[in-house]
């Protein structure tokens, strides 16, 4: 085989598939992890705004500071996370939407345990 035509069958697909996976398959590939610590005492989150990308990864640090039970979950997002007295959780999720979330405590919501999850391009 010669030189040319090697360079053409191994050397060229290989520069276009990386120039490819440079340039991502959109959304906000490249964008670091958020990292989110979340304590639950009585009836409140003490954080009650959490601001994402689309597909950016939300890792979430969820710490039970009280004497209660407590959940967390956002519809369509975060399935139901129990969390007991004094327990430490952590679990993860990604947006693949922009838009403005709820996030809420399911034993709690109506005492005002809830915040807002705003995920933008």
């Amino acid at each position: 085989m010669n030189t040319q035509r090697f360079l053409r069958m191994t050397v060229l697909p290989a520069a276009v598939g990386l120039a490819v996976a440079a340039c991502g398959g959109g959304g906000n590939a490249g964008t670091e992890p958020l990292a989110v610590t979340i304590h639950a005492k009585g009836a409140n989150f003490d954080v009650t705004t959490i601001k994402a990308k689309v597909n950016q990864t939300v890792n979430v640090t969820y710490m039970n500071s009280g004497t209660l039970e407590h959940t967390f979950v956002i519809d369509g997002l975060v399935p139901e996370q129990n969390l007991a007295e004094g327990q430490t959780i952590a679990f993860s999720f990604r947006p693949t939407a922009a838009g403005t979330y709820e996030y809420y405590c399911v034993r709690h919501k109506g005492a005002g345990m809830v915040g807002t999850l705003t995920v933008s391009r």
